[in-house]
């Protein structure tokens, strides 16, 4: 009754939880919705009231949502937990790491460790990217160094090593010094992260055992804007057989958040930085290969052979 008078006084109510047991003795709960009613005037002359039956199945609904957000927040506070706790070792590794970088080494064991610091430094931007934001493609900030395009493929290959070893799978990765020492100015980690996804999947899905891989590089044409040198970049890697499924690659190439699959959850992850990074990707099938074709465009630092682009 309280209501209704508000009602009447000119106070909407929406959604006021109400019960009672109905002519039949059935108990039966509703949401009561009070509005004003007016004259042409603009004089309170009574009010309309409505009644919502509460469906057992709305109760239910809201109760499991409820229980998923309660679910959603404890996984979210272990991820924050997680996070924070992976940083401590990886600052162990690379402060063990930065004392041999000190000691007498040869050019090889100098090589092995700069390719170990990449790996360390793509793990910690990946910490540094679980802000809860970070696949919003317009939310995430690149970072812009100078680096030599070698280092790099070295880093990417690394991570493919032990499991072409487990697959008995073959590597074809001959770049031509000319290109391995390429100066570039770009977000060095991510562009690492990218090719390493890319790259990883073209192994899990090559027929094994006795399949193979293959990475091919070809440099492009260079472009001035706004007095910056660009250089465009094809990374192809290839592999016999069948390729990915469909359904992974449809999952890569979605623009929204329908991907179902660890993996297709990479994928699209993956492309949308490469978009960030003024690149992109496509999956070409063939009679019997398929490959990535992974097109960019990057910042050069410094000048670069001319013969690497009259070639193209």
């Amino acid at each position: 009754m309280i209501m209704l008078y508000q009602g009447i006084s000119g106070r909407d109510a929406e959604k006021f939880p109400f019960s009672f047991f109905d002519r039949k003795g059935k108990f039966v709960e509703v949401y009561i919705v009070a509005n004003r009613r007016t004259a042409a005037d603009g004089n309170i002359i009574g009010c309309f009231c409505f009644l919502q039956v509460i469906v057992p199945a709305m109760q239910e609904a809201t109760e499991e949502h409820k229980q998923e957000d309660k679910e959603l927040f404890t996984k979210l506070k272990h991820l924050v937990y997680m996070r924070q706790e992976m940083k401590n070792p990886l600052n162990g590794i690379r402060f063990t790491h930065k004392l041999l970088e000190t000691t007498a080494i040869s050019e090889n064991q100098k090589q092995f460790l700069e390719t170990s610091d990449a790996c360390e430094r793509q793990i910690t931007a990946i910490i540094e990217d679980i802000d809860f934001r970070s696949d919003d493609e317009g939310s995430m900030e690149l970072s812009m160094e100078e680096f030599v395009l070698g280092n790099v493929l070295d880093a990417v290959v690394s991570q493919v090593m032990i499991l072409l070893k487990e697959r008995n799978l073959q590597l074809f990765h001959e770049t031509p010094k000319e290109i391995k020492a390429l100066s570039l100015y770009g977000d060095r980690i991510r562009l690492q992260l990218v090719l390493s996804d890319f790259l990883l999947n073209m192994v899990h899905h090559a027929p094994s055992p006795d399949g193979w891989v293959e990475i091919k590089i070809s440099p492009g044409l260079k472009l001035l804007r706004d007095g910056n040198e660009f250089l465009r970049l094809q990374f192809r890697m290839t592999h016999p057989g069948k390729g990915l499924p469909s359904t992974l690659i449809q999952e890569m190439l979605e623009s929204g958040n329908s991907w179902t699959t660890q993996e297709g959850l990479g994928l699209n992850m993956s492309r949308k930085l490469l978009n960030r990074m003024n690149g992109h990707v496509q999956y070409v099938r063939e009679h019997n290969k398929c490959y990535f074709l992974i097109d960019l465009e990057i910042k050069t630092k410094g000048r670069q052979k001319a013969s690497l682009v009259e070639q193209h």
